[in-house]
């Protein structure tokens, strides 16, 4: 019975490091994709946008992806060897000098290798942790506010604020009428010199 868990444990750190590997190589091959077609669009606006489109896709991933998926990989390759180790120090208990020796070498072995695990397990949760996710959602949501507001759609910053944007809640005043011509004529301040 262990020697099937110790064979499933085997085959599902191969497949998971395989998988993220192909992984890696796919979203390499993807950017380097994005670069023939942004040469195939030639300047066509409609192209250019899709390419953008896929660019920011992609770049999302590859960026997060390049950085916390390498540590993620060495803490998995650690941590099979740590359990080879570990299931041959157990096989090789027994009496004689030759049998101790690979027993503690084993087990030796066991111990490095399951600290290496924590050690890449660590570095990959702080990668997780401190690296900066990609997100083009604040220059979408600037650029959609800036062709409203060229549209004339008429929404004022609090408006806008309301639905979600990051526009700061300010009034900002008609460009047509002066700061003060809804103020009462008794309250209007004297001009500064």
């Amino acid at each position: 019975m262990a020697g099937i868990g110790l064979l499933a444990a085997v085959v599902a750190g191969i497949a998971f490091v395989r998988y993220r590997d192909r992984e890696t190589e796919q979203l390499r091959r993807g950017a380097s994709l994005a670069g023939e077609l942004r040469a195939l669009a030639a300047g066509d606006a409609v192209r250019l946008a899709a390419v953008e489109e896929y660019e920011t896709s992609l770049y999302q991933r590859l960026f997060y992806v390049s950085t916390v998926s390498p540590r993620v990989r060495s803490a998995v390759w650690c941590l099979l060897a740590a359990v080879l180790s570990a299931a041959g120090a157990l096989a090789t208990r027994g009496d004689g000098l030759a049998l101790t020796i690979v027993h503690w070498a084993a087990l030796f072995l066991a111990v490095v290798f399951a600290l290496a695990t924590l050690f890449f397990a660590g570095l990959a949760a702080f990668h997780a942790a401190t690296t900066p996710r990609v997100s083009f959602a604040e220059s979408y949501a600037n650029d959609g506010t800036a062709g409203s507001d060229a549209a004339g759609s008429g929404t004022t910053g609090s408006d806008a604020a309301g639905s979600g944007s990051a526009v700061p809640d300010t009034a900002v005043p008609d460009a047509d009428t002066p700061a003060d011509a809804d103020a009462p004529a008794a309250e209007k301040a004297p001009p500064t010199q």
